[in-house]
Order: structure tokens, then C-alpha cells, then sequence
């Protein structure tokens, strides 16, 4: 914990810097410059790994999580660009956005790495190409009574599906 937190704390110096410099960057160009997507590009994953800093720090117990009220929408419009990297050529990638979506409170860092870890997962698991589809829409108290899941306490929540075509989870993986 201790040691995490310490590698965690001189990353985020170095984070940090990066953060600045594409700030100072970003002065010195017109959205309309072809390098200016680039340099916004690298200002959000510099973010993206400040909040994977934020949860290593929380993991040593250095740090708290913080949860903001948040629009999904929002959220995975600014996601779109790093998940299509990342899933490559050959996957199709289509965000379904709910309509009048609810806002939500959650950790902001927390909750794009799942999105993250999710489509690299369905990547892996389509070598050959494939779609991934990722949705949201509100799920009323009532909706939510009819869920396989009874952990879940009845309550309106906005629902983030994510759903590919690819080989699914070996049977001996998912047991665990």
C-alpha cells in the first residue's frame, strides 16, 4: 500500500506536467488546427491516468474515490475517440444513447476504466473484427423489481449495456 502510493504520488508530479503543457498548447492553437484534436487527445488520457492515479492512492487507502454528478451522455462522448483506438479498424463501435438520460453520481475514473476494460475485453475476444455496441437508458424502481440480480435495490438507475459479438467468456473463466 505504502509503496503504491508512493509511485502513485511521483506519477501523478509527472502527470501533472503533461496536463500543463498540453493546457499551454491548447493556448497557442485554434481548435481549427489540425494538431489541436492530437493535443486535446493527449490533455483527456493524461486526465484518464490522473484518475487511475487517484484509485491506486484510494486503493492505499492515501486517497478517497470521489463521486460528482455526472451526464453518461457526456461522459462517453468524450470516451469515444480513446475506445475506438483502442478497439481498432475491424471492430465497429456504436455508442445508443439513451434519451433524457438521469443524472448519475459516480467516480468519474472508476467508472471509464470499467468502459475501458470492457471494450478491450470484447476486443480481445473478437481477433477477426466484430461489433460492439455500447447503450444507456434510465431504468425505473419498478423495471428494476423484474432483474435477475436481487442484490440490487429497487431504485431508478441509468442501465450501461455493453454488448459484442465476440467468442463470450469460457465457462471455467466465468465461474470464477
Amino acid at each position: 500500500g505504502q509503496l503504491a502510493g508512493g509511485i502513485a504520488h511521483d506519477f501523478n508530479n509527472v502527470l501533472t506536467a503533461i496536463i500543463m503543457a498540453s493546457d499551454l498548447l491548447l493556448t497557442n492553437h485554434r481548435p481549427s488546427d489540425p494538431s489541436f484534436p492530437d493535443i486535446m487527445n493527449i490533455k483527456q488520457n493524461a486526465n484518464r491516468a490522473a484518475s487511475l492515479v487517484r484509485q491506486l492512492l484510494a486503493f492505499s487507502r492515501k486517497q478517497t474515490l470521489r463521486p460528482e454528478v455526472l451526464n453518461l451522455t457526456d461522459v462517453l462522448a468524450d470516451l469515444r475517440m480513446l475506445l475506438a483506438r483502442l478497439v481498432g479498424n475491424d471492430i465497429k463501435l456504436k455508442i445508443d444513447h439513451g434519451r433524457d438520460l438521469w443524472p448519475v453520481k459516480v467516480d468519474i475514473g472508476q467508472f471509464e476504466q470499467v468502459v475501458v476494460n470492457l471494450a478491450v475485453n470484447a476486443r480481445d475476444a473478437m481477433p477477426g473484427g466484430g461489433d460492439l455496441t455500447v447503450r444507456t437508458r434510465n431504468v425505473t424502481a419498478e423495471e428494476c423489481k423484474s432483474f435477475a440480480y436481487r442484490e440490487l435495490t429497487p431504485a431508478d438507475y441509468v442501465l450501461v449495456d455493453v454488448e459484442d459479438t465476440g467468442s463470450g467468456i469460457a465457462p471455467d473463466v466465468l465461474k470464477k
